[in-house]
């Protein structure tokens, strides 16, 4: 039993560290111009509508490596996490899509 709990105890310890995540600033940035991003902004937010059946909102607009990412959240303020987010390349290309379970 004495071992077991050695054990388990080195277990938590290893699994607690990890090393750190690298900045933000490694990721190549797209050269949007702002009506770029406005564009994005405006596909990512209606698609997530499309999916979701909800009108939404822009709440983030974030660089990710290699292109943008914009978060969306329900435009209903008592909507639970009910967006998603979705990924596109520096050629304006979809990367992914996210949709929240809320």
């Amino acid at each position: 039993m004495r071992s077991l709990l050695l054990c388990t105890s080195l277990v938590l310890v290893a699994s607690c560290e990890r090393p750190a995540a690298q900045s933000r600033g490694a990721s190549a940035a797209c050269r949007f111009e702002r009506v770029d991003t406005l564009a994005i902004a405006g596909a990512a937010r209606d698609t997530i509508a499309q999916l979701k059946g909800h009108a939404q909102r822009v709440t983030e607009i974030s660089a990710v490596a290699g292109g943008i990412s914009v978060r969306t959240e329900d435009a209903d303020s008592t909507a639970f996490h009910n967006g998603g987010a979705v990924s596109f390349d520096c050629a304006k290309r979809v990367t992914s899509v996210w949709l929240d379970g809320g």
